[in-house]
């Protein structure tokens, strides 16, 4: 597959204009065209409707949109690598964090790139899911995450550290009554609202919350950052772990939950087989860094 054609139709799926797309790709709207239609042709599928109005992408290309930047992300990776080894060296990592991690590695990080000043480090956070699967895939040397799809995992093949294993917190509006509670319990909260990127019905994050406590509804969010705005607004209840910080949220509480709870640890993961040494280096000295933090 020619890579030109897939960055064509990158260009074209992100501005919906054949004039736009061809000016951001420095060639003219004949070509681009041109090249549209040939991976079109190669691929036996339209990509996109077009008429003298508007251009929208197909379902198909909306799927191809998705598929096309992973190609890309492991082509530039791949480039990257050899030439690396070309040069005889290979002093880049790139780190993966999920929702909340960054916050569980920024301090070490300050500290390393100082220590390290000839390492190239490039972070990247990513929805859980997402963030395995790039994993797997070898576009990330270490992440951070939560257990929450670690369960059943093969690391037979992975180094694999306990970074963070805390109680959560109950986040509040300061307005709430209980936020001046000493300590928020199972009880308090049966007839409140909580807010939650889990994703599932009602039914299944009533399951999955069961033996820690119970709420009357929830608002479901897609993002930590809407969490604690919705938080923020008094418009319901969030659990987070006790190491993020909240300065952005001045209405914000951090309650303890009683008993203690703790919805999800944090790892560390590192593919064994990976040789580059200085992501050797990074993950071993983090895990030492994260445990004297625990203890």
């Amino acid at each position: 597959m020619n890579l030109d054609n897939v960055k064509c139709f990158l260009s074209l799926a992100e501005c919906l204009n054949f004039t736009k797309a061809a000016e951001k790709e420095h060639m003219t709207q004949t070509s681009m065209s041109r090249k549209i239609s040939g991976l079109e042709e190669e691929l036996g599928v339209r990509l996109f409707y077009r008429d003298n109005h508007q251009v929208i992408l197909t379902d198909a290309g909306s799927e191809f949109y998705v598929q096309a930047q992973k190609l890309l992300d492991v082509y530039e990776s791949t480039v990257r690598l050899v030439q690396n080894v070309e040069q005889g060296y290979a002093r880049s990592l790139k780190i993966g964090v999920g929702i909340y991690e960054d916050e569980l590695l920024d301090t070490f990080l300050g500290q390393y790139v100082m220590a390290h000043p000839d390492v190239r480090i490039t972070c990247l956070q990513y929805s859980y899911r997402e963030l395995l699967k790039r994993f797997e895939q070898g576009l990330l040397d270490i992440i951070v995450t939560s257990d929450q799809f670690l369960s059943g995992y093969p690391v037979e093949n992975v180094d694999m550290e306990l970074i963070y294993d805390k109680p959560w917190k109950i986040i509040l509006n300061r307005e709430h009554p209980l936020a001046e509670r000493t300590a928020v319990t199972s009880e308090d909260l049966k007839n409140e609202i909580m807010i939650t990127m889990y994703e599932g019905s009602v039914s299944q994050i009533a399951d999955h919350f069961r033996t820690a406590f119970k709420f009357r509804d929830i608002i479901h969010v897609n993002s930590y950052n809407t969490k604690l705005m919705m938080v923020n607004a008094n418009l319901g209840f969030g659990l987070v772990p006790a190491f993020v910080r909240l300065v952005r949220y001045e209405k914000i509480k951090m309650k303890e939950f009683a008993p203690p709870y703790i919805s999800r640890c944090f790892y560390a993961l590192c593919h064994k087989e990976n040789q580059n040494g200085h992501v050797r280096k990074f993950f071993e000295d983090y895990v030492k860094y994260a445990q004297e933090e625990r203890d």
